[in-house]
């Protein structure tokens, strides 16, 4: 006598994708590595996670974005270095740190000044996408010793909560 076929497993019912988006926005939000790997889980979850309306969302529910770290100029060393203030596995693929000192980081962009002074020009790094752009030093920095100088959203109108990537100024 042949055994009796598998029974079919039933699947689970859908859930809605509201509801996956409400589990995704509950995410820790000092962990950034959690979002990544939730996208990565399918093209459903990459297309919330990425939309605009769930960053507004994910904003709105966390108001201040987490400050997952801080440039330090080591005073002996020279070297700028990333200190982590969360748990967050989260790491910088920084540019190559021996020639230059970090004077700002907001929004993602990091402005660093060349260490040999009087250098010609300035960079400004996007700690995500690693892209880098070079800024020429402006004349007032020629003769300073100790020039300070911060990076500031340009868009006209913007809230300051999601403007990665716009100008800057």
């Amino acid at each position: 006598m042949e055994p009796p076929p598998p029974r079919r497993r039933a699947s689970p019912p859908a859930i809605p994708d509201e509801l996956f988006e409400e589990i995704l926005l509950r995410l820790p939000p000092d962990d950034p590595a959690c979002l990544l790997r939730a996208s990565l889980v399918c093209k459903a979850w990459s297309h919330t996670v990425s939309s605009p309306r769930f960053r507004r969302r994910l904003h709105e529910l966390h108001r201040t974005p987490p400050v997952l770290g801080v440039l330090h100029n080591w005073a002996d060393e020279r070297i700028p270095r990333f200190i982590h203030t969360t748990a967050s596995s989260f790491s910088l693929a920084a540019p190559v740190w021996r020639t230059w000192r970090a004077l700002d980081c907001r929004h993602r962009r990091a402005l660093f000044f060349p260490q040999e002074f009087g250098g010609p020009e300035m960079l400004l790094w996007d700690s995500i996408t690693g892209a880098q752009q070079r800024i020429p030093v402006p004349a007032a920095f020629k003769s300073d010793d100790f020039p300070t100088a911060a990076v500031f959203c340009a868009a006209d109108g913007c809230d300051h909560g999601d403007c990665f990537g716009g100008p800057f100024r």
